[in-house]
């Protein structure tokens, strides 16, 4: 679009209480731009408070909140999803993921909305096979990933991407594995690290996992309304690692010893079987589906190009980003 965004412009930002839409939100501060913030009735706001927003009351789900929310506003980033790898959620993500974004394009479009970025995932795109990175043309018949999760992503984004006209431009992007500081509720990549960093994770996986950095994710949005084709998607991924790789770096700059062993994926699995059966006695959800073990063996790596060229995107190195979150991390542990 080649529109620059500055204070002038009325922006939404659905999502804002999560870890993506936070740093969206805060990159737009940093641009000198208020904008308004989507938040349930009943969620807790403090996560921006140091942020400038103009909060308004209301879901994706809910049509009259969502005309309220889009009046007189000309760009929307629509961060608003469901994220879940636990069973019985299915139905649940398909109303928030799916039809959350109907909703929103459908409002955004009758209210003159000129530009929407819609957060999607790199699993929308498929993991590889092969040690070889995906780009945004990948054959998701060759290397989609059967989770109920990745299903649903692709299929919002999918429907937002087809929606884009000449009255309303809609852009997706697909972050990879989001790591970062200034993390107020607990994203699964910094988890990991956590663990790592406490000496609490004695075994890797086979599997490996595009890297991103929350703050390059931030600024790629930005870029993609700013600079995206529209009706295109924009995968975002800082760097290709073997999670025994990432591990190792993150364990070194936290002066600890790196996981000792890699699990091969017979005993993952069997390993899932057991703890699942120990849920089910305990009569709790268990919070990992099965489906998700099928990531194991295989390449969740991403060629960027695309966002590169086009919209001007660099992302900062992998021990840059380690280093700011286990810092992080570890402040906000003894604060």
């Amino acid at each position: 679009m080649n529109e620059i965004l500055t204070s002038q412009n009325k922006v939404l930002v659905t999502g804002p209480t999560s870890f993506l839409g936070y740093h969206v939100t805060k990159r737009l501060n940093e641009r000198g731009i208020r904008p308004r913030a989507l938040i349930p009735q009943d969620a807790d706001p403090s996560a921006l408070r140091d942020l400038n927003v103009d909060i308004v009351r209301g879901t994706v789900e809910d049509a009259a909140s969502l005309r309220a929310a889009c009046d007189g506003v000309d760009t929307i980033f629509h961060l608003a999803f469901l994220v879940s790898i636990g069973g019985g959620q299915e139905t649940r993500m398909q109303q928030v993921n799916v039809v959350g974004t109907r909703n929103l394009l459908d409002v955004a479009l009758d209210s003159g909305v000129a530009r929407v970025v819609v957060t999607s995932s790199a699993l929308a795109v498929g993991v590889s096979r092969e040690s070889q990175p995906l780009n945004e043309t990948a054959d998701w018949t060759l290397h989609r990933l059967d989770l109920p999760y990745a299903a649903s992503r692709r299929q919002a984004e999918e429907e937002a991407l087809a929606r884009s006209s000449q009255k309303m431009s809609v852009v997706a992007v697909n972050p990879s594995f989001t790591m970062g500081p200034e993390d107020y509720v607990g994203a699964p990549a910094n988890k990991l690290l956590k663990a790592v960093s406490a000496g609490k994770l004695p075994f890797t996986v086979p599997v490996g996992f595009g890297c991103l950095d929350v703050r390059d994710f931030a600024e790629g949005m930005l870029l993609a309304a700013e600079r995206g084709r529209p009706g295109q998607r924009y995968l975002l991924n800082g760097h290709n690692v073997m999670v025994d790789e990432l591990l190792g770096q993150a364990a070194a700059i936290a002066g600890v010893r790196p996981p000792r062993w890699r699990l091969p994926i017979w005993a993952a699995y069997v390993l899932v079987t057991m703890l699942q059966a120990g849920y089910a006695l305990a009569r709790k959800p268990f919070p990992l589906s099965r489906s998700v073990l099928q990531i194991l063996g295989r390449y969740a790596w991403y060629d960027t190009a695309r966002a590169r060229e086009e919209l001007g995107w660099n992302p900062r190195p992998l021990q840059q980003t380690l280093e700011d979150t286990l810092r992080w991390l570890g402040q906000s542990e003894a604060g």
